[in-house]
């Protein structure tokens, strides 16, 4: 098992090496003349539209050569077939200029072009449906040459990324004809995030980031219960309080390194990564609407959730402290993770900018970001570790913690409720609230007084708890939300016809689940000013809502390199590719790109 393990993750580690994937490894022929690779990206062409370019990038030897095109029968120019590449149209080979040669053969001259040294052979390719999944195999043949000629085949297969990669267009661009080479730097420059190349720098806004977190409505709760937990053991030793916050530091790490492993993986096979997108899938609201009932039951004393049966008394025995009292450390790690699982609806103030920073490099930086996160959300206990008599500065337990107590469990059903919201955008209002109803029902098992008889009820519920959305999803079309007035549906490609139009364009990319996104509508975008701004004429409102699975959202946010909400964008004749505002909006900010982009 360890050996499977130690593999697995020096697997995982060794594409730091390789941190782009939209460039192939060399491939070196028998003769060792030249060596090929192939380089992909996305790019945005001149009329604002996205399209897909290869290439193949020749290392060619002193003294070898290949030859280019019109050639006149001489040698064997390269040659593609993309034939068995899935979702693939049509492609076009860019010709960049080759060396003029003749030779004489006889009384014959024969004229032909022919590349030394280090050449790239760009091709523009079509595809079928820019939405849809890609895959590119590539069969390159060519002649390589020297006092003689060798046939050279070889074989490229590449899983096509749908973002910009700015390597791969770099090296690209210098062979490309110069009435088309301005387009491609543009677009590797405009499409690579306007940030720090510094890790650490980004590692200090992920810190301050995670430690915002913990002050976010959907967090609070859980941070406040921690405390008022401490409060009722004050008289516990200091050493035992350390190890408390302790557990909950490491459920929290080890969660955004779960995260980071996702994260990691999920860009490997060339998929999108985004924060908060779980809250997409019904059954995850479901797992998180049962964990606080049972925890706001908990904390209103109807039962008292334990730690130590069944399966986890093996653990118990192995971290309980010498005194035999009750293990601490499960409860608080698991208080960590519960912490970690209701904070990623939340993107914090300049949190995206990290997240999105992590997510365009390599795993390295994946990893370093994300564990950086858990770091600065971990802040408070940190603190608490370091200077653990701050507790005693807590007012003592008394029956004001009652009133508190109910005041928490106030705030996680508030909680219980905005997930059942969310959920209801996935299945429908009733069947939302009927697994509102199940889960109360749930505490109803815990009266029981024979355990089996318990057991089984608790099963029986739960089962039906999460079944109820995979019968409601087979048969119930959620029909879309209806947009607010001033707004249309998200649609990119009516994005550029407008601006040639000579209207201004803003784009709200949203969802329920998003607290950042709440705060923007309520404080900037449903306030009397902007309304009134975006009710002129020559202003169109777009929203973007991915509060489920929404692909063609997703696809633009990630041509600015974000990978998580709110995002904004302001588009105009000025403003083409589009000027992406801050996560958190200002008035000020968003009257100023308007202008800007007119």
């Amino acid at each position: 098992m360890k050996k499977i393990f130690a593999l697995l993750f020096a697997a995982l580690f060794l594409q730091i090496t390789n941190a782009n994937c939209a460039i192939s490894d060399w491939k070196e022929n028998e003769s060792k003349g030249a060596k090929t690779r192939l380089l992909t990206s996305f790019y945005q062409n001149e009329n604002g539209e996205k399209k897909l370019i290869a290439a193949i990038e020749f290392k060619i030897k002193d003294g070898w050569k290949i030859y280019g095109q019109g050639s006149d029968g001489i040698g064997l120019p390269p040659s593609f077939d993309l034939s068995e590449s899935k979702n693939y149209l049509k492609h076009e080979i860019i010709w960049p200029k080759a060396e003029e040669q003749e030779e004489k053969i006889g009384n014959e001259v024969f004229k032909y072009s022919a590349y030394h040294g280090d050449v790239i052979l760009p091709i523009n390719i079509d595809l079928k449906d820019n939405s849809k999944e890609s895959e590119l195999v590539l069969k390159l043949n060519y002649g390589l040459c020297k006092e003689v000629c060798i046939p050279v085949n070889e074989s490229f297969t590449a899983k096509i990324i749908d973002e910009v990669d700015p390597e791969a267009l770099s090296l690209i661009q210098k062979f490309y004809p110069e009435k088309i080479s301005s387009t491609l730097v543009e677009s590797a420059s405009d499409q690579k995030p306007p940030m720090s190349s510094s890790i650490f720098y980004w590692s200090l806004i992920a810190i301050i980031g995670g430690a915002i977190l913990n002050i976010m409505p959907c967090v609070l709760p859980v941070l406040s219960i921690k405390l008022l937990s401490i409060i009722n053991h004050l008289d516990t030793k200091i050493s035992r309080i350390r190890f408390a916050f302790f557990a909950t530091i490491c459920g929290i790490i080890s969660c955004f390194f779960i995260f980071a492993v996702c994260a990691a993986l999920i860009k490997f096979v060339g998929n999108s990564f985004g924060w908060g997108l779980q809250f997409q899938n019904p059954y995850f609201l479901i797992f998180l609407i049962v964990v606080l009932t049972l925890f706001t039951a908990n904390l209103l004393g109807i039962f008292e959730i334990t730690f130590d049966q069944l399966a986890l008394n093996f653990l118990n025995k192995k971290i309980t402290d010498s005194e035999g009292k009750k293990n601490i450390f499960i409860p608080n790690f698991l208080s960590g993770i519960l912490a970690v699982l209701l904070a990623t609806p939340c993107s914090a103030p300049i949190l995206g900018s990290a997240i999105s920073f992590a997510l365009t490099q390599n795993m390295f930086a994946v990893f370093f970001i994300f564990c950086s996160i858990g770091i600065g959300f971990s802040l408070p206990y940190i603190f608490l570790i370091i200077a653990p008599k701050l507790v005693y500065l807590l007012p003592k337990p008394g029956n004001w913690m009652l009133g508190i107590k109910k005041l928490m469990a106030a705030l996680l059903v508030i909680t219980v409720f905005w997930l059942a919201y969310v959920l209801s955008h996935n299945i429908g209002f009733i069947p939302a609230l009927g697994v509102v109803i199940l889960a109360l029902l749930l505490l109803l098992c815990f009266e029981l007084k024979l355990k089996f008889i318990k057991f089984l009820a608790f099963a029986l519920v739960l089962s039906a708890t999460f079944a109820m959305p995979r019968q409601i999803l087979k048969t119930v079309e959620i029909p879309e939300e209806i947009p607010a007035s001033i707004c249309i549906k998200f649609d990119e490609k009516l994005i550029h016809q407008l601006v040639m139009e000579g209207k201004v364009v803003v784009v709200d990319v949203t969802a329920d689940w998003c607290i950042t996104c709440k705060i923007n509508k309520l404080t900037v975008l449903n306030s009397k000013e902007i309304i009134e701004k975006l009710n002129d004429p020559n202003i169109v409102t777009m929203r973007a809502d991915i509060t489920k699975p929404n692909e063609e959202a997703m696809m633009f946010l990630r041509k600015f390199n974000r990978f998580a909400i709110p995002f904004n964008a302001v588009y105009g004749p000025n403003a083409k590719k589009g000027l992406p505002t801050s996560e958190l909006l200002s008035k000020k900010e968003l009257l100023e790109l308007i202008e800007k982009a007119k």
